[in-house]
């Protein structure tokens, strides 16, 4: 009772009210700052026994976003190939065989020649020979008969291969036989020199398309090298042989004349004159065809059409059975009237079996493959 009357008595006015309220109001302030740290402090440490302390924020890493997917491309589709016949390796008999008759053709029309690439087989250096005999160096030209002649001998069996495979004696008689038939040119000099490497050349090529038929040949057993035709029944390489081309009758009549008389039925067709068959050692008809192909060609009639064989060109099967716009188009894009097929025929030859086309079409065409 005394403290309630001493609390009524300090807190008048009369007892010193005015000076114990401010006091009243900072000791109510400071007990509850008190309480509420006391408070506070007791929820942080109830809370940490049940959750870690958050991390600095520092230490805060956003997680990465997860990547967009990209849709794969779709695969294009490969481009189609077209397919195309098999062609013989440029290494094959029949290429070189081919590539040999054309570069031939190419000599005797002044042309450069169209291969150019350093290895090359060997036997193809005669067409360089005939190149350099219508240069007149006779010389230069036995020098590269001599390579040809060395490629020719590297080809026939030595005892060695025969030894070691006995079907490589079949092959070595077989050329052997054939060669031993063959004249041996002599070397003269002066005016003769060119003649006589010439003839040479003649009988050099005799020897190059035996080795290389060797090659062609599915059995070399019933096939006359000689005459050049299967023994029995035909064959798809009756009359092949390289040969002189066609427009050289108009400037080495002579010459040929000379070859042909060496060589005597193993000459064959020396020429590749598209003429009947009666009448391919006929060297005036084969002049007067090599010097006015147009007239020569219209002489020519009951001719079998040709089918294009291996390495056939766009031009060849222009001329084998398509019109003159045809053949025209074919010269257009390049193709080379004087490339030989795997036969060692031209368009030209092809040309003389074509039916298709009137008579002021085929003289035009003649004009143009010649």
């Amino acid at each position: 009772m005394i403290h309630q009357r001493l609390f009524r008595h300090l807190s008048s006015e009369e007892g010193g009210g005015r000076l114990l309220a401010p006091w009243l109001v900072r000791i109510g302030l400071g007990l509850l700052v008190t309480i509420a740290g006391f408070g506070g402090g007791w929820l942080l440490f109830s809370k940490s026994e049940t959750e870690p302390p958050p991390p600095p924020i520092s230490a805060v890493v956003e997680p990465e976003s997860p990547p967009v997917p990209v849709e794969a491309e779709a695969p294009q589709d490969s481009p189609l190939v077209e397919a195309v016949p098999d062609l013989p390796p440029s290494n094959s008999p029949q290429a070189i065989f081919a590539r040999i008759q054309t570069e031939l053709n190419r000599a005797a029309a002044g042309r450069e020649p169209a291969v150019s690439d350093p290895t090359t087989d060997r036997l193809e250096k005669v067409a360089d020979a005939l190149r350099l005999i219508l240069a007149g160096d006779a010389v230069a030209a036995n020098r590269a008969l001599d390579v040809v002649e060395a490629a020719v001998a590297a080809r026939v069996p030595s005892e060695a291969k025969m030894a070691a495979d006995p079907a490589q004696v079949e092959l070595q008689e077989w050329l052997v036989s054939y060669f031993e038939l063959l004249p041996v040119s002599p070397r003269k000099s002066g005016d003769a020199a060119v003649t006589a490497a010439f003839v040479r050349l003649a009988s050099v090529l005799r020897k190059v398309d035996a080795v290389l038929l060797a090659g062609m040949l599915p059995h070399l057993t019933g096939y006359d090298l000689v005459a050049r035709r299967a023994a029995v029944g035909p064959s798809a390489f009756d009359g092949r042989g390289l040969r002189f081309p066609c427009r050289l009758a108009a400037t080495q009549r002579s010459r040929l004349e000379a070859a042909a008389k060496s060589l005597r039925q193993l000459a064959g067709p020396l020429t590749d004159c598209p003429v009947p068959a009666a009448r391919a050692a006929d060297f005036a008809t084969l002049e007067r065809f090599a010097r006015d192909p147009v007239r020569g060609m219209a002489t020519v009639t009951r001719v079998t059409p040709l089918r294009p064989g291996g390495l056939s060109t766009p031009l060849i099967k222009a001329a084998a059975s398509g019109s003159l716009a045809e053949i025209e188009a074919a010269l257009m894009s390049g193709s080379d009237p004087l490339r030989a097929d795997g036969r060692g025929l031209t368009a030209l030859h092809y040309l003389a079996g074509n039916r298709s086309l009137s008579a002021p079409d085929r003289n035009r065409a003649v004009a143009l493959l010649f």
